[in-house]
């Protein structure tokens, strides 16, 4: 018996496996940590402002995206792979939290995100990662670009400084134009003004500094904090602005309001809640919130293992472990009142420009939010909505996938059916059903391209007698034989009796698997193809799909050899024969065996 190591070792590989921080913890040096605290220092400026706009986008107290963005990415320091990634409160999360989350009863987004947690751990430690490859590109594709338009048609009522309720795209627009006679001066004034903004301070990161030395060193980290921390810059003077307008006794431009200070106590969720109107237990509360158990964690799953792919650096990532880190954050963050989280693209591409080192960054996001809950919640009081709104249609802008859309228009135009449908179906119906239309659309587009793989048919005739050589492209599945057996009688209908094949030849070459009912169908058309005086023959299966043929049709399968090794072994010149690639001497011997029988 062979021991590849003591328990010892075994035990350790699981840990590192598991504890990701085990790592790169004993390798960590000074220079690390400033760079971590650099890039965690900058990410929670820009997080700051986006969890109070994505809370308001789920109908909540700005608290719960503040606890969200303090505490949602510390469990991802020990269980996190991927140092960029930052966990926090994202834009579509917050718009299906927005879905299934009562703003009557703010606690069920508490509840959520404890379920949210559970599913998600249940999924990683039982290593079910490969479930993400069954939504494909296009199908997220078509899910973010209508989470995006929809996020920025819900937020264009904060901009005008208008009040109304709907259920879709379609209605927001509606009540919309319904009300816009009612849109407030002020309000409008300062939402298009902090994105004409917002849209400027972004295209700063565009401007090539000239200067040389210090003097370029010093423009460049000014347009760099100018750009990263625009949000921040934005909320700031606009907050500003309506401070002093109201020491001067005017309230032009409808406020964030009263946000309480200090952190949460950490509270047993399984305990029973209480609202102004309502008392109910954990149990009574998940129970309003199906489907959203399952569709808030799928859809977290999705965006960060897409976060995830997008910044490994060419490395396999273990979806399994992201979902392991992602289930612990959601997990803690619900005991300490947060709404629920995923990695978000942005704050990622953000951590990874600042030269972050070490998942350790998330720790100084943590410590600056807390220190905003401490010191600054007084000041959030004064933020205007319509700014708040700005920040989020601006963020949520870029999600928009109008260059995949073109993309798949110049390379592949049958993939734009599912991202077409999945984009559609969410503005018209809810986003988690639209996504599951997208997903059961593209597993029909794959079955069907399985169904009908493209066949070519190439005739030779030798002395009177033809040959066809049939190649299909894709396996031999039962779908695609009973098409490839229609094809094969059509083409034999449509041609006259001399052009009629003596002999076919199936060439298995790109035939990887097969199954029961597909033996069957091949056994069908032999004996159809054998009443019209044609020989079925079949070559150059694999070994696995050859031994499942020959047992099943009692056949030989034949092999090919190329012309050139044919030439050489007999040792004589064979004349040109156009093109062909290879001859077989299986294929010699049923020549003979057709001039025989003719």
């Amino acid at each position: 018996m062979v021991h590849t190591g003591t328990c010892g070792d075994r035990l350790q590989r699981i840990l590192v496996g598991y504890l990701p921080i085990l790592t790169w913890m004993p390798k960590y040096k000074k220079s690390d940590l400033l760079y971590d605290a650099v890039s965690g220092i900058t990410v929670a400026l820009t997080l700051m402002p986006q969890s109070i706009a994505y809370a308001s986008l789920a109908g909540l107290d700005p608290l719960f995206g503040l606890y969200a963005a303090c505490f949602g990415s510390v469990m991802y320091i020990i269980f996190g792979s991927v140092r960029q990634i930052t966990i926090g409160p994202t834009s579509v999360i917050a718009l299906l939290t927005f879905n299934y989350v009562n703003p009557a009863l703010p606690a069920t987004a508490v509840i959520l995100c404890f379920v949210s947690g559970m599913v998600e751990l249940v999924c990683g430690l039982f290593r079910l990662g490969f479930v993400v490859e069954f939504v494909s590109m296009p199908v997220t594709g078509g899910f973010i670009s209508a989470a995006a338009l929809l996020m920025a048609s819900s937020q264009l009522k904060g901009l005008f400084g208008i009040s109304f309720h709907a259920k879709n795209c379609l209605e927001m627009w509606i009540k919309l134009v319904e009300n816009i006679e009612h849109f407030r001066i002020a309000d409008t004034a300062m939402g298009l003004t902090c994105i004409f903004v917002l849209i400027g301070l972004k295209r700063l990161k565009c401007i090539k500094v000239n200067a040389k030395g210090m003097k370029a060193k010093s423009y460049s980290v000014l347009l760099f904090l100018l750009n990263t921390g625009s949000n921040v810059l934005v909320v700031i003077v606009s907050s500003t602005i309506a401070y002093f307008s109201i020491r001067q006794g005017q309230s032009p431009l409808v406020l964030t309001g009263t946000i309480a200070s200090g952190i949460p106590q950490f509270r047993f969720l399984f305990l029973d809640y209480e609202n102004e109107d309502e008392k109910f237990t954990f149990l009574e509360g998940l129970s309003r919130l199906w489907p959203g158990a399952i569709v808030v964690p799928l859809v977290s799953i999705l965006s960060t293992v897409s976060v995830a792919k997008a910044f490994s650096g060419g490395r396999v990532v273990d979806a399994s472990q992201e979902m392991i880190a992602l289930g612990f954050c959601n997990i803690f963050g619900s005991f300490m009142g947060s709404m629920p989280v995923a990695a978000s693209m942005s704050r990622s591409a953000l951590n990874h420009t600042t030269g972050v080192r070490t998942t350790l960054s998330s720790i100084f996001t943590t410590i600056l939010v807390m220190l905003s809950l401490f010191f600054l919640t007084p000041l959030l009081h004064y933020i205007p909505k319509s700014s708040l709104s700005a920040v989020l249609i601006c963020a949520v802008t870029s999600m928009f996938r109008y260059d995949m859309a073109i993309l798949l228009w110049k390379t592949n135009r049958r993939d734009l059916i599912p991202f077409t449908i999945t984009f559609i179906s969410c503005l018209i119906l809810d986003v988690e059903m639209g996504l599951l239309v997208g997903i059961c659309v593209d597993l029909l587009c794959v079955l069907y391209r399985s169904a009908r793989p493209s066949i070519s048919i190439e005739k030779e005739t030798n002395s009177g007698h033809v040959k066809w050589v049939v190649r299909p492209s894709s396996g031999l599945l039962f779908p695609a034989v009973d098409y490839m057996r229609q094809r094969i009688i059509a083409e034999m209908s449509s041609s006259e009796r001399p052009n009629k094949p003596n002999l076919i030849i199936v060439d298995c070459v790109h035939f990887d698997k097969t199954d029961f009912t597909a033996t069957q169908g091949i056994k069908s058309l032999m004996n159809e193809l054998k009443s019209e005086s044609c020989q079925l023959e079949l070559m150059n299966a694999k070994e696995c799909v050859a031994d499942i043929l020959e047992t099943t049709l009692n056949i030989k399968i034949l092999s090919m050899v190329p012309l050139q090794d044919s030439i050489k072994k007999l040792n004589f010149i064979q004349p040109d024969l156009n093109g062909i690639e290879s001859l077989t001497f299986h294929e010699m011997k049923m020549k003979d065996i057709c001039e025989h029988k003719a």
